[in-house]
This record gives C-alpha cells, sequence and structure tokens, in this order.
C-alpha cells in the first residue's frame, strides 16, 4: 500500500465525512458526502486504503468498498481516540481514523460477511425477545404480587398459574384489570413460541452450514456458540493465531507490569466481547458439571484442573481453549477430532 492515499470516513446514517491523506501524511481532503454520493465517491476513486470506524453500517461500506478494488481497514473507536486533534467534530473524526489507520501494529476488527451478519441478526433478535419475555415474566409477577398472588419462579409456572388466576373469582384480582393481564399473558405465549421458532431456525442454520456444524462439536459449544463464533472469526484470517482471537473475546488474564516485573490479574471484565465470551463460559460450565468420567485427553486436563482450581476456573479454561481450537479449525479447513484414552 505505498504511494497510494488513505480515505478517513466518519460514519453516520445520512452524512458522511471522508478525509484523504497522501503516503506522505498531508491531508488533501476533507469533505462532508451524502449517503448516495459517499457510494458515487468510493467508485470514482483510484484503488487505496479505505478506513472505517468500527460502528454502525461500518461492515456494509467495507464490503462496497472492497468491491471497487479498495483495501479496508475497521478501527476500534478507542483505538481512534488518541489521534483526534481539537474538538470531537466529524472532520477531526475522519482525520483521525485516515491517520490510525496508517500507525503501526494498530488493531482492527474482521469485516464481516453478509452470511456472517445474517446468522449474527437472527441472534441478536432472540436475545431481544428473550429480554423481551424476561421483562413481561417480571412486569406480570410485580403487579400480582400487589393483589396477594404469587407465582413461583419459572416461566413453566407463570404459564400454567395465570389462566387459573384470570378465572378465579374469588382472588382480590380487580375487573378492570382482568383484560390487560389477559392480553399481556397472549403477548407472553406469542414471545415464547417466537424463540422456539428462531431456536428451531438456528438449529437449521446450524446444521446447513459446514463451518457451524464442526465447532459444535467442540466440548461445551452448541448452536448459539457455534453461530457467534463464526459470526465474529469468520475465516480466521483477520487473527494472527488463536491466541489473538481469545484476546478479542476478552478470555486471556489482563497484564499490568512494569519494571521488568510480570504482574498477571483477573480477565477483563468490560472490554472484551461479552455477549460471545458469555455464551461460551455458560456452555463450558455446562459441560464442566456433567463430565462425569474423562474419555479423551482433553477431559483429562480438564478433570485435574477442576481438582486443582475449581469449576469455575476450569469453565473458563475450557471456554479459552476452545476459542483457540476453532481458530484452527478454520484456518486450516480441518474436523474436530479429540483423543481418546486407553
Amino acid at each position: 500500500m505505498k504511494n497510494v492515499n488513505t480515505i478517513g470516513v466518519d460514519l453516520a446514517k445520512n452524512i458522511i465525512q471522508v478525509s484523504v491523506v497522501t503516503a506522505s501524511g498531508k491531508e488533501v481532503q476533507n469533505k462532508a458526502l451524502m449517503r448516495k454520493k459517499f457510494a458515487e465517491y468510493l467508485a470514482k476513486q483510484k484503488p487505496g486504503l479505505v478506513a472505517f470506524e468500527a460502528c454502525a453500517t461500518a461492515h456494509y461500506w467495507a464490503r462496497q468498498a472492497v468491491k471497487q478494488g479498495h483495501q479496508i481497514k475497521i478501527i476500534p473507536a478507542q483505538a481512534i481516540v488518541p489521534f483526534r486533534q481539537g474538538h470531537k467534530t466529524d472532520r477531526n473524526n475522519a482525520l483521525a481514523v485516515a491517520e490510525a489507520a496508517n500507525h503501526p501494529n494498530i488493531k482492527v476488527a474482521p469485516c464481516k460477511g453478509i452470511e456472517q451478519q445474517g446468522m449474527q441478526s437472527i441472534q441478536r433478535s432472540r436475545e431481544l425477545l428473550i429480554q423481551e419475555r424476561t421483562a413481561l415474566s417480571n412486569h406480570l409477577r410485580g403487579l400480582l404480587l400487589e393483589f396477594g398472588v404469587v407465582i413461583p419462579r419459572g416461566f413453566a409456572c407463570l404459564t400454567q398459574h395465570i389462566p387459573d388466576i384470570l378465572e378465579d373469582g374469588e382472588n382480590e384480582l380487580p375487573e378492570s384489570y382482568r383484560p390487560t393481564l389477559l392480553r399481556l399473558y397472549e403477548r407472553f405465549c406469542t414471545l415464547r413460541d417466537d424463540i422456539k421458532y428462531l431456536d428451531k431456525e438456528i438449529g437449521a442454520l446450524v446444521r446447513q452450514n459446514e463451518t457451524c456444524r464442526r465447532l459444535t462439536k467442540l466440548e461445551g459449544v452448541g448452536p448459539i456458540g457455534s453461530v457467534l463464533i463464526f459470526a465474529n472469526l469468520g475465516t480466521g484470517e483477520a487473527f494472527r493465531n488463536g491466541r489473538e482471537f481469545s484476546s478479542y473475546i476478552g478470555l486471556t488474564p489482563k497484564q499490568y507490569s512494569s519494571g521488568g516485573k510480570v504482574n498477571i490479574v483477573g480477565i477483563s471484565r468490560y472490554v472484551a466481547n461479552q455477549r460471545l465470551r458469555a455464551v461460551l463460559i455458560q456452555g463450558a460450565r455446562a459441560y464442566v458439571h456433567k463430565m462425569k468420567e474423562p474419555k479423551t485427553a482433553k477431559d483429562r486436563w480438564l478433570w485435574s484442573l477442576i481438582q486443582r482450581a475449581g469449576y469455575g476456573r476450569a469453565a473458563v479454561a475450557l471456554a479459552n481453549k476452545n476459542v483457540r481450537t476453532a481458530w484452527a479449525l478454520l484456518t486450516q479447513g480441518t474436523e474436530y477430532k479429540p483423543q481418546l484414552v486407553a
């Protein structure tokens, strides 16, 4: 990418700011474009490096830039902040993106393909429905408790008890609220059915997608985990090794070292892909607690770790190992074959 211009892009819904920086580091253009004009602008530019801040629509525009022969970089927002000079404006942001793109060893986010984003969108929609179901369940329980009606924990108990509560004319539930309760109960049932439908759809997509199918063979990785790994990892080419991908998710410990002293602390609570990490650790916990007798070399390692460090740390370690194995599977195109012990 020598002797080519770098185009830094500050994305927004309708107005997009672009900053063009030459190979010598001189800014020759900084202007705002409408959304349709920006697509034409990319087509007219000579092939170069187009850098985007990792935000909404970044992956879409990155794919459009690739179609026009450009190389692309999607840079996390926290990596761009040190390069911004002056106030936070669209012009300064676009220039900061261009300067960050040419900085050595800058960390970039992998560009997602259409299939990856499609599967990720289904999973995000499922999470939204689950959150709505939980919120509605808590809402119903809280209001009914005000009338002395107590429902045991669990969605099944809620589904079982509300029809009886509606038919019971001797409880203190006012007649004016019963139609509203019925409507909310029907909405709860609809959410339940929609979640079941999306679960079946995700299962079918995993069976059709060879990459996700291979990932489900890992210990503690189910359909949801495989979809999220595929959506974030893709072909794995954006990461140099499995350890880098594990660090990207947030499964490796933080380091705070100085003066030659290495100080390793726990995993970061905030700097991570919290959605994927939570699913992987939850699946690993289920596998760890279910395991009774080691059948493979990996199980033997895991069982030994459980005895030394406990179930919690063993689950995190298993999730970390699964992520590194997943990177190797996708970059090498191999199948996961656990080594059985005699």
